[in-house]
């Protein structure tokens, strides 16, 4: 077992080209020239006067006046007077970045004491700016003003002093979001707080050559994980480390090798499982498994599931009625290979429904699906816009992932949405491919995905990703934590995922071996906004903002009344899409545990 934080930097992996299915490949490196980008110009606070060359004033006037994002950073620690007159409202994208002071250890070191003149505003043309690690206090209105968009207010004290429990009151509420304003972030929206990884090795079937499926066994904490032990399929129950669960040989009646992508658990001790299996030749076909663990030598439990004409069918994953996969085979013309194609397949009728087809797509892949209920499910894969396939290699993305509704009564397909991993800060763009997907919490989302440098044609990156839905049923945007198994130098695969567990391959310069995963979650404190004359955050009529892992009403202990004179959270009429709270709120409750529907509160 081995822990390692939650990590969100890049680097260069060596990365996988495989000739096999799923899990097999050999190493080489992937190079990727980086793009043109304009660095950030940075101003530094180095003196606690109220104005002068080195101020927070001259700072802010210098930033304005720089076009393009900007960074203010302190080389002082200590109280800003600000006096009577006020800061200059920031018109330009920029990141104020109080954890850069000295003697910085995690809470504020640095007060912008207003004085009675006005907070910091965030006016239009800050848009993307970022508010961290300051200790804002007594201004003569709000303590912080959003009338731009996408800003991040995180690790602030507002109306309170950097000790954390002295009131300082700001006049207005502690932050106020404007109608102007929308998709802000106030707090910490990813509550991951590390990545606990476990080798394969503990498991009793030896070697395991990848990890492909993985679901929630009948047990709380045991797991269904499928994948392949050489040229054998490979079915694994038991806890997520390995450690103590039963190993069991899967293999397709009469194929040379067997390899199970998907599991599910079904009724009555039974499991479903997907895969592929290949007879000598060079074709592939898909299967499927019905039937208990005790019974899966029985030939007469598996079906092959093959597309006519094609060379190549991949049966990924499965659940409720439904599996999804990929095919492939010669163009009309004969060899080479066809773009990349994907289908539903009906388990009770046992025949294809359609194919999946991103709009203005011409290569798609279907590798999960989630059954929501009912006829409801969701699926996810990848598409490009060119006539590409992966079926010479399963681990390589094709273009861009995405998600995809489909009622199966229906046959419709709704609420469309792609997904690119962010950019690193390298600059480098990837393409990116989801893997796998799980809907354990209602209207979200964990997936598994994998990403590669653009015009590699390499794997490069593993990544555990969570969507939300936002309150229309579309999909709301991704939350990206890469996968980076610790004490080697390696590409790291993302092959599948149930809720916060996830599996995959490390792929080193001293060899190959699968893995298992906990995303491990948690509070993680961010703002403490208390004491404040009005309410701790004002949201007027502004949409899709996030409040989250924030202390409202209480000192940065959590454990001592600092209540807002107002409500801690206000949403008036006409704010819509807002997300108060998450995943970890640390006990923290600004509402008194009452829900109140706008334009009072939440």
């Amino acid at each position: 077992m081995a822990f390692r934080p939650a990590n969100r930097s890049r680097s260069a992996f060596l990365v996988p080209s495989a000739n096999g299915g799923r899990g097999s490949g050999r190493l080489k490196m992937g190079v990727e020239s980086l793009e043109d980008r304009r660095l950030l110009s940075t101003f530094t606070v180095d003196n606690l006067a109220p104005s002068g060359t080195g101020s927070l004033r001259w700072a802010i006037v210098q930033s304005n006046a720089t076009p393009g994002a900007d960074v203010i950073d302190f080389a002082v620690a200590g109280s800003i007077p600000v006096g009577r007159k006020s800061l200059p409202a920031i018109t330009d994208a920029v990141t104020i970045d109080g954890s850069s002071a000295p003697s910085f250890a995690g809470s504020p070191v640095v007060t912008v004491d207003f004085q009675g003149s006005r907070g910091l505003r965030f006016a239009r043309g800050s848009d993307g700016s970022t508010l961290s690690s300051l200790a804002l206090v007594r201004a003569g209105g709000d303590g912080v003003t959003l009338d731009a968009s996408r800003i991040t207010v995180q690790g602030n004290y507002i109306g309170l002093l950097a000790d954390g429990t002295t009131i300082a009151a700001n006049r207005g509420d502690g932050v106020r979001i404007n109608a102007s304003s929308r998709g802000n972030l106030i707090g910490r929206a990813d509550p991951v707080t590390g990545v606990t990884y476990y080798n394969a090795d503990a498991v009793g079937m030896q070697p395991v050559s990848g990890w492909q499926g993985i679901r929630q066994a009948d047990a709380a904490g045991q797991y269904l994980i499928s994948g392949t032990s050489n040229s054998a399929g490979l079915l694994y129950v038991g806890p997520i480390s390995g450690a103590g669960g039963a190993s069991y040989a899967v293999n397709f009646p009469g194929a040379a090798t067997t390899s199970v992508y998907g599991p599910d658990n079904l009724d009555g001790d039974r499991v479903r499982l997907v895969g592929s299996y290949r007879t000598g030749d060079d074709v592939v076909n898909g299967f499927l498994y019905e039937g208990t663990i005790a019974d899966l030598g029985n030939a007469a439990n598996y079906r092959t599931i093959a597309k006519d004409g094609a060379k190549f069918t991949y049966v990924h994953s499965t659940m409720g009625g439904l599996a999804v996969g990929n095919y492939d085979g010669p163009t009309e013309n004969g060899a080479p290979i066809g773009p990349g194609r994907c289908f539903i397949y009906d388990v009770a009728k046992a025949e294809f429904v359609t194919d999946i087809v991103f709009p203005g797509s011409l290569s798609n892949t279907a590798y999960g699906i989630w059954h929501n209920g009912g006829t409801s499910y969701t699926i996810c894969g990848g598409y490009a816009e060119r006539p590409v396939n992966n079926l010479e290699n399963q681990l390589q993305p094709i273009g861009v992932g995405y998600l995809v509704d489909y009622d199966s009564a229906t046959g419709a397909f709704s609420n469309w949405k792609s997904f690119e991993h962010p950019k690193s800060p390298a600059g480098l763009e990837f393409v990116t491919h989801f893997e796998g997907i799980s809907g354990v919490e209602k209207g979200v989302y964990t997936l598994s995905a994998g990403s590669s440098l653009t015009g590699s044609g390499t794997f490069e990156q593993g990544s555990f990703v969570s969507v939300r839905r936002n309150p229309d049923g579309t999909f709301g945007d991704a939350a990206w934590v890469d996968l980076d198994y610790p004490g080697v130098d390696a590409s790291v695969t993302s092959d599948a995922v149930i809720g916060n567990q996830v599996v995959g391959i490390v792929l080193a310069d001293a060899g190959v071996f699968s893995y298992q995963a906990t995303v491990d979650v948690g509070f993680q404190l961010s703002n403490v906004i208390a004491g404040n004359c009005g309410n701790g955050v004002g949201i007027y009529g502004s949409h899709d903002n996030h409040v989250a892992m924030n202390f409202i009403g209480s000192d940065a202990s959590g454990t001592a009344a600092r209540g807002n004179r107002g409500s801690g959270v206000l949403m008036t009429s006409g704010a819509s899409g807002n997300l108060i709270g998450g995943q970890a709120t640390g006990g923290n409750d600004p509402t008194g545990g009452i829900f109140v529907r706008p334009p009072r509160g939440t």
